[in-house]
């Protein structure tokens, strides 16, 4: 969560202080008084607070707070940023859908709680395989989108090894078996819209669960 609420909140409250004492203390020529310390912090308390509740609004808003990825309901703002950059520099835009095979399994056999344990640690895989302006959303109950800015020509099979490798690695540890099918379409190769893309990508996951 970022404190960008609660910096403009206290720097309005700055600027409203630095206006009040050269008013009234300046020009007016009025003497300091306790009150303008007691109000001053007053009103630096109200500003974190009340900064503090738009950040999580702003939070909750655009993140899943299970994976703290961003949230379906951000995708067609993030895209359409992404894919108006990479045509104006003529670059590919990499769309990756991830979905974890047998999770449903996991739910029943292990429970919930290590069915959010597994989601969060795929999350964290998939956040180590990206680069700072990479864009990763959760798109369903197990399914995750990766949005990749600037992708290589031949990105796809090196990102699927890596990340099937990575993943299978994290699965040592929690004690499961993670494997995944992933999809990948590419702006504007396979499309120019995210609806054709998405599709696009989820033709290609679905082509890699027949071949197991």
């Amino acid at each position: 969560m970022s404190y960008r609420g609660r910096f403009i909140a206290v720097g309005i409250v700055i600027l409203f202080n630095v206006i009040r004492y050269f008013y009234y203390h300046q020009y007016m020529g009025l003497p300091f008084e306790a009150s303008f310390f007691i109000l001053t912090a007053i009103f630096f308390a109200v500003a974190w607070v009340g900064g503090k509740q738009y950040d999580l609004v702003k939070f909750y808003a655009e993140k899943d707070p299970l994976t703290n990825t961003y949230n379906r309901r951000t995708v067609d703002i993030v895209f359409k940023k992404q894919a108006g950059i990479c045509k104006m520099k003529n670059k590919k835009l990499g769309i990756v859908l991830i979905d974890l095979d047998d999770f449903k399994e996991v739910n029943d056999r292990l429970g919930h709680q290590k069915g959010d344990e597994l989601l969060r640690c795929v999350a964290d895989v998939i956040k180590m395989n990206a680069k700072k302006e990479d864009f990763l959303v959760r798109w369903g109950g197990d399914e995750f989108v990766h949005i990749i800015p600037d992708s290589k020509e031949d990105f796809h099979l090196d990102y699927i090894l890596k990340l099937k490798e990575d993943l299978s690695h994290a699965g040592i540890h929690l004690n499961i078996s993670i494997k995944a099918s992933i999809g990948i379409a590419v702006y504007p190769d396979d499309g120019e819209s995210f609806d054709v893309l998405i599709r696009k990508a989820d033709t290609s996951m679905y082509d890699m669960k027949r071949e197991k």
